[in-house]
């Protein structure tokens, strides 16, 4: 039996895990903390797996500690290598450990760390950390999928991604969709494979990232097109060449940091290849918006129409 799946024993107290369907992997997140462990039970409630993980992480220290305290703490925070299989943040909040031949992650979190009830962006840094090491280990580092930085939007069926830097207007789109205009697969992050290797279609998935717009459902839908959006007095619609959407589009893939992997010049060589292998199968367009939300929806139109023009020659 493995331990790390069944969950230990810390004293007299069991340790709670809940563990998550990300993608093609499974991810357990333990804790000692009743009310946490319960907090996040509901946050997740539509990712939670019986299935054996493929890697688990342990978290200690956690308290309270207010939604703008913690995203100060966020945005000083990178995950930086310290020895072979040890690691912390330059902001130092979270210190750890890890072993990859027991599929194992213990996280040391500063105190004041985490309100598990707020919609905040440590958590998201988790998951995505548990889900690039649990592809790390199961796929031998070959990612299947990659994180985006995406609002995903599901109409007719297929996936439209609204991508850019933070302040783009990700979240404000994503707003403006009513049920008429698609569905909301979620408007921070969301999982995108390599194409396939025979029809070349790329397949978008909902992750359990923590947004504006709680996930109702996991979503998988092949992926139409991606539009870097640039927030506007005005709404228009500019393919993109190929240079351009490559070298915007490698900014919007979230590194596979896998703590302590200290091989920066591997990591942009991967975020390079899946960025170019994407922009070969999927049309690439820059959106410009403003606060017209017919205007928006027009042009969204007009960017499915030419992507299916695109897709038929």
């Amino acid at each position: 039996m493995n331990p790390l799946a069944e969950g230990a024993k810390e004293g007299s107290s069991d340790v709670n895990a809940v563990r998550l369907q990300i993608g093609e992997v499974c991810c357990a997140f333990k804790f000692f903390d009743d009310k946490i462990y319960h907090s996040l039970r509901d946050l997740y409630s539509v990712f939670l797996t019986d299935d054996t993980p493929d890697v688990t992480m342990e978290l200690e220290g956690f308290e309270r500690l207010s939604a703008g305290n913690l995203g100060k703490a966020v945005r000083r925070t990178v995950y930086t290598h310290k020895t072979k299989n040890d690691f912390q943040t330059s902001s130092n909040i979270m210190s750890g450990e890890y072993d990859l031949t027991t599929r194992f992650i213990k996280i040391n979190a500063e105190k004041r760390l985490a309100d598990p009830e707020s919609k905040v962006n440590h958590l998201n840094r988790m998951v995505s950390l548990a889900y690039y090491m649990a592809c790390r280990i199961k796929y031998f580092e070959s990612y299947p999928a990659m994180m985006m930085h995406a609002a995903g939007i599901l109409r007719n069926g297929r996936a439209l991604l609204f991508t850019g830097p933070s302040g783009a207007g990700k979240t404000t789109l994503a707003g403006f969709c009513g049920e008429r205009d698609g569905e909301v697969i979620n408007d921070e992050i969301v999982l995108v494979s390599r194409p396939d290797a025979a029809s070349k279609e790329v397949t978008v998935r909902s992750a359990p990232i923590l947004g504006a717009f709680p996930c109702r459902r996991i979503v998988t839908a092949p992926l139409h097109s991606i539009s870097l959006l640039k927030q506007s007095k005005k709404t228009s619609v500019r393919r993109l060449d190929k240079t351009e959407a490559y070298l915007r589009l490698m900014r919007q893939i979230i590194t596979p940091t896998c703590i302590g992997h200290g091989r920066k010049r591997e990591i942009l060589a991967l975020i390079a290849d899946f960025s170019m292998e994407i922009i070969s199968s999927i049309p690439v367009f820059e959106l410009e918006f403003s606060l017209n939300r017919e205007a928006l929806w027009r042009a969204v139109g007009e960017i499915e129409g030419m992507a299916d023009k695109e897709a038929k020659q």
